[in-house]
């Protein structure tokens, strides 16, 4: 009797957090996948742009990029990687390119002024190990994009190098991909909604300058908050 009660008590228990733990989400629509970023598959020549370009060219608003092998739009970045092998340590450098074939930090010949750089721990100088495109263009909203791009709602932040939503404040948020919304790093999906006055994820019963959330209590608490 008494082993069929505990059994039950736990049941209950086990119903009772899956009930408070769950909130709704919202599926957001996402464009690139990896197959959509990857390189064309095929090219042509353009009579009225008069080059060769890629599959998905738009005129006067793509050019091709001999890098990605792909159409690209305007303001498209490529990003520069370093790997120190001794220290292990990973450097990368950032720059809008418009034309990959005569870019002097991107292109493949002799001439490229592409060199090499001091490691930060070491100080020796290492070749560059990568250079690739960071940004992709999207026909949809006619604009370069990163990973996690939804349509109509995020766009690249050319400061944190990412996807943002309205409301993104450069090195304080980020963007939730659950619910196409900007939050800060302790954000909670269903539970913290980002306070631009406090600069900090916050609860329904949040009060500016006088309570905060803790993530263990998982609500808010009057400021300072030691005991949990």
């Amino acid at each position: 009797m008494a082993h069929r009660l505990a059994s039950l008590i736990t049941l209950a228990c086990l119903a009772a957090c899956s009930q408070g733990g769950s909130y709704e989400r919202k599926p957001v629509a996402k464009v690139f996948e990896e197959d959509d970023r990857s390189p064309a598959k095929g090219s042509g020549y353009c009579n009225r742009c008069n080059f060769d370009v890629f599959e998905g060219h738009r005129c006067g608003l793509t050019s091709p990029c001999a890098l990605c092998k792909r159409e690209v739009g305007s303001r498209h970045m490529h990003e520069i990687t370093w790997a120190c092998d001794r220290d292990e340590l990973v450097m990368a450098r950032q720059h809008i390119c418009n034309d990959a074939k005569t870019c002097a930090t991107c292109r493949g010949d002799k001439e490229a002024r592409l060199g090499s750089l001091g490691c930060e721990r070491c100080h020796r100088h290492i070749p560059p190990s990568r250079v690739q495109g960071i940004t992709s263009y999207c026909q949809t909203c006619n604009q370069e994009v990163g990973a996690n791009h939804i349509h109509g709602k995020t766009a690249f932040c050319m400061s944190c190098l990412r996807e943002a939503a309205s409301g993104h404040k450069c090195d304080a948020t980020r963007l939730c991909t659950s619910h196409a919304a900007e939050h800060a790093v302790d954000h909670e999906c269903g539970e913290t909604e980002y306070c631009p006055k406090c600069h900090r994820e916050a609860g329904t019963a949040h009060v500016h300058g006088k309570t905060e959330w803790c993530a263990r209590c998982r609500s808010e608490k009057e400021w300072p908050h030691h005991n949990h």
